[in-house]
């Protein structure tokens, strides 16, 4: 057995973007969900009238801004005995678009749970 979800959702303003698929897979007595979900949202608009400030923006601005931040964990549900491992990826990017500069945040996620699709007796 073989289940997919996707879902592709955008704000009426266009400034969040929510991704989302969903796979399920029953093999060998074990029961497999891997969820991905992608959201992105644009914070703030800068617009410069000439390359040239654009470029004098660019220097000024801190690289340092745009790390990411990498979370990983593993849970267990003993009442369920389902196993989960979750990484998550969370930060800032730039896109410039002509001479306007948009701050995206995004946060990436991967969950893949684990439970014995068999019932113990």
């Amino acid at each position: 057995m073989r289940e997919l979800i996707f879902k592709n959702l955008t704000s009426g303003d266009k400034k969040r973007k929510d991704l989302f698929i969903s796979e399920t897979v029953e093999r060998k007595g074990i029961k497999t969900t891997t969820q991905r979900h992608s959201m992105y949202v644009v914070n703030s608009c800068n617009k410069f009238a000439t390359q040239k400030e654009l470029l004098e923006w660019q220097s000024k601005t801190c690289q340092d801004q745009n790390k990411r931040h990498i979370f990983i964990f593993k849970r267990r549900d003993s009442k369920t005995k389902k196993d989960s491992f979750v990484c998550d990826v969370v930060g800032k990017f730039y896109a410039v678009v002509n001479n306007d500069v948009y701050s995206v945040a995004f946060k990436h996620s991967l969950e893949i749970d684990f439970i014995n699709a068999k019932k113990n007796i």
